[in-house]
């Protein structure tokens, strides 16, 4: 997903650096990149079971002082998974948020940092939440902080 937007944002700076600058406008022009890299224009999928990843992928962890791997559902709103270890992100972007330490705890999640080891992995729903999300206004939804991860494709019945 964020291939194209970040490529489309690099042609754009070559070809009109004036556009491109300062972090409120390179904010601007991911959200319009976002919105046009195709999650606003995909067909809505008739069969409800397809909609989102959690009957497509199948997502295993390892954390940091274990040794043994954890299935973690995703949840069935979300259709795409970020995996950063980045603390800023995409002009300066925090998609992982600055979480309150009730929530941290409640979750079994710590501060995020970009030398601890872990990976944040968190799911967009769609391209509107993506975009809200990555301009601070809500936050995504987070699944699991990790030390290692795999991602396992199951069959499918989309076209």
């Amino acid at each position: 997903m964020d291939a194209q937007v970040a490529y489309g944002f690099h042609q754009l700076r070559d070809e009109k650096p004036f556009l491109a600058s300062g972090p409120l406008s390179n904010k601007l022009i991911y959200a319009g990149y976002t919105c046009k890299q195709g999650w606003f224009f995909t067909q809505c999928i008739s069969d409800p079971e397809l909609r989102g990843l959690t009957n497509i992928i199948r997502l295993s962890i390892k954390k940091m002082d274990s040794s043994e791997w954890e299935h973690i559902p995703v949840p069935s709103s979300v259709r795409a998974i970020v995996a950063l270890n980045l603390h800023n992100y995409a002009s300066g972007r925090n998609p992982w948020g600055n979480l309150k330490p009730e929530y941290l705890e409640k979750k079994g999640f710590v501060e995020a940092q970009s030398d601890d080891g872990l990976l944040e992995i968190f799911g967009l729903k769609q391209g509107w939440h993506a975009s809200l999300v990555m301009v601070e206004l809500i936050s995504a939804k987070h699944i699991a902080q990790v030390f290692v991860y795999t991602i396992i494709r199951l069959g499918s019945r989309m076209k």
